[in-house]
């Protein structure tokens, strides 16, 4: 998930220039509202902003399909906000250059058109796509120790998820284990149903945030059925073990820096070297559903454990 603020490329009037009566207008847009963004709220009034008093919000969702994002983003732009956050952003669109903004992303921060990216933490795409396929696999071998063969759910038209399956490859090959990839783009639901079921993995790992949350969390839910252990970035997935950056903790920093944005400060200014935290965490209704004993190393290891 990458969140982004957005600012006038002038120089804005920031909130407490205004006075006391001034209105922050500020505008989000994600895959969909979860607890991430109430992360992001409630630090937000932590500083001060209260919605409808001082605080103006503008909430826009894409339902995880990146192709509405330009869209949306237009729809934002033409409100002109003095901040936007977001959790996703296609890799380029044609922007107007006068419209055109900082964006501050959470997690991943790549070129957008014309308009620069200032990430909340220093991570590029291809760093994130290592750390976060490296630790997947290892989760994979954690939860099932004997796991030879894995299955990948990926979606190749996005660039960071080929870089993604081309790190947990490369990861795989010295421990022997064999990586699959099923491509959510090219194939049926059906389809990967009966691909997945042909090639009955040890583990399946599906690649993070691949096709619309619905129907990724449909073709889980077909996974469990099977009883294959699976691992993933997304709890609300319904895989057995996730493990992805820790976007509330990202959320929070996010909050602060749309602070010090509307407070005058420019993004360049923005201290963006704080060390990027994991989270681990193990579903254990889910692992007893499939009939999974957790080994205690990977319960020692997670950060949460459901029971």
């Amino acid at each position: 998930m990458t969140v982004a603020v957005v600012c006038a490329a002038a120089t804005p009037v920031t909130a407490a220039a205004q006075g006391p009566a001034a209105v922050a207008r500020v505008a989000t847009l994600g895959s969909e509202s979860t607890d991430v963004w109430d992360v992001f709220e409630r630090r937000l009034s932590a500083l001060g902003y209260v919605e409808g008093r001082n605080l103006g919000l503008e909430r826009r969702w894409s339902q995880g399909f990146t192709e509405r994002v330009p869209t949306l983003l237009a729809e934002i732009l033409r409100t002109k906000p003095d901040v936007v956050v977001a959790s996703m952003m296609p890799p380029s669109a044609s922007l107007d250059p006068a419209q055109c903004v900082p964006i501050l992303a959470i997690g991943v921060a790549e070129s957008y058109g014309a308009c620069r990216v200032f990430p909340v933490a220093n991570l590029s795409a291809a760093a994130a796509a290592r750390q976060l396929s490296a630790t997947h696999l290892r989760l994979a071998r954690a939860a099932v120790p004997s796991a030879a063969r894995v299955t990948v759910l990926t979606d190749s038209s996005r660039p960071f998820l080929v870089e993604y399956v081309e790190g947990l490859r490369r990861a795989a090959q010295p421990l022997g284990i064999a990586v699959l990839a099923l491509d959510v783009s090219r194939n049926s639901p059906d389809a990967l149903v009966d691909a997945i079921a042909r090639q009955n993995p040890d583990v399946l790992i599906a690649a993070p945030a691949f096709g619309p949350p619905h129907g990724r969390r449909q073709l889980l839910a077909h996974v469990r059925r099977m009883r294959i252990a699976s691992v993933g970035s997304h709890m609300m997935d319904g895989v057995v073990v996730a493990a992805d950056y820790d976007w509330r903790d990202l959320a929070r920093r996010a909050a602060s820096f749309v602070d010090q944005i509307l407070k005058g400060a420019t993004p360049g200014q923005l201290d963006r070297d704080a060390p990027v935290k994991f989270e681990i965490v193990v579903d254990g209704q889910a692992a007893a559903a499939i009939g999974l004993a957790v080994p205690e190393l990977l319960l020692r290891e997670a950060d949460r454990v459901l029971d």
